[in-house]
């Protein structure tokens, strides 16, 4: 599977305080369920339906809608429409989101302990995609 996944605004441009990204996600696709240990993940739909599943409850949403996951927040979602959608998310902090979604995007099947390597970006990989 390839994440098509592009930084529209790099952390060298807010001092490391935010990155922001686009994702165009094929349909019935998405992340495994996971947390981020110091960063909130911002998420604007662009186009498309998405599910969210935050901390076990899910919430639907489509082009205009955003929602914000706190720190620890363990979450995933899934492109649930029968088209591509786009979606814009923010990390603030940067932390280490743009070396993550590079390789991610890039040698993912090349990944061969994704639990660990979840680890080393400050995540935790909490269980399977939705």
């Amino acid at each position: 599977m390839k994440f098509d996944i592009t930084c529209l605004i790099p952390s060298s441009q807010t001092n490391g305080r935010s990155a922001v990204f686009r994702e165009v996600v094929q349909p019935q696709v998405g992340p495994p369920l996971h947390t981020h240990t110091q960063q909130h993940e911002i998420f604007h739909i662009i186009d498309g339906t998405f599910l969210f599943q935050k901390d076990g409850e899910q919430v639907t949403l489509t082009a205009g809608g955003s929602i914000c996951i706190p720190p620890g927040a363990v979450h995933t979602f899934k492109n649930v429409g029968d088209a591509p959608g786009t979606l814009h998310f923010e990390l603030l902090d940067a932390g280490k989101s743009e070396a993550f979604f590079h390789r991610i995007s890039t040698e993912l099947d090349q990944i061969e302990d994704l639990p660990a390597f979840f680890a080393e970006h400050d995540l935790e990989l909490m269980g399977p995609p939705l």
